[in-house]
């Protein structure tokens, strides 16, 4: 039923832009609707909901900027077994100390609380649940989760000092809730 009422939604603004006597390279972007709905470029076997968020496409590029991030350094970090299903993109600083990882997922928040329960921190971003993860036995690196109506956002990210050394511990996690918080706004609120 849900699908017929996305194709539906999809012929309607199809005919609805025919009708119209601007032409496309007329149209203002900020004033052209996209639909809000569509099919995640990945669906599993499962039970699961469908994942509403895609970092690849839905991340736009002024975000990756205003956190640090490089958005011409974008690289497919899917993951898609038959069970589950995460979405993803890497990117890069443009210095390249950081790589980062949005992994958009059908997990629930409960099941990631479970996994990461001896290495996480509960906080807040944006008025979501959402945790801090940071396992000093894995250098150089740092995890953050987000609660959404389909599943999970998470970012893993490393840090590289490019000599060859370790990063400072203080140094592992610094940054990343801003990162979040920037990126936050762009997840779909549910129903």
């Amino acid at each position: 039923m849900k699908r017929n009422a996305m194709v539906l939604a999809a012929l309607s603004l199809t005919l609805l832009a025919g009708c119209s006597t601007q032409k496309a390279d007329q149209l203002d972007p900020e004033s052209v609707a996209t639909p809000t709905t569509r099919v995640p470029r990945h669906v599993d076997n499962s039970d699961r909901p469908r994942v509403a968020f895609d970092p690849c496409l839905d991340i736009p590029d002024s975000a990756l900027i205003q956190a640090g991030y490089d958005p011409q350094s974008e690289a497919n970090a899917d993951f898609t077994p038959d069970s589950y299903t995460f979405l993803g993109c890497g990117y890069d600083t443009l210095q390249r100390r950081y790589v980062m990882n949005v992994l958009s997922g059908n997990i629930t928040f409960a099941e990631e609380q479970e996994k990461k329960k001896n290495h996480s921190t509960p906080i807040d971003i944006n008025g979501r649940r959402a945790i801090l993860i940071f396992d000093p036995s894995v250098s150089d690196a740092c995890d953050l989760t987000i609660e959404t109506s389909y599943g999970i956002l998470g970012f893993t990210r490393s840090v590289f000092e490019g000599n060859g050394q370790h990063a400072p511990e203080s140094e592992w996690c610094a940054g990343l809730e801003d990162t979040a918080r920037i990126i936050e706004p762009f997840i779909p609120k549910g129903d």
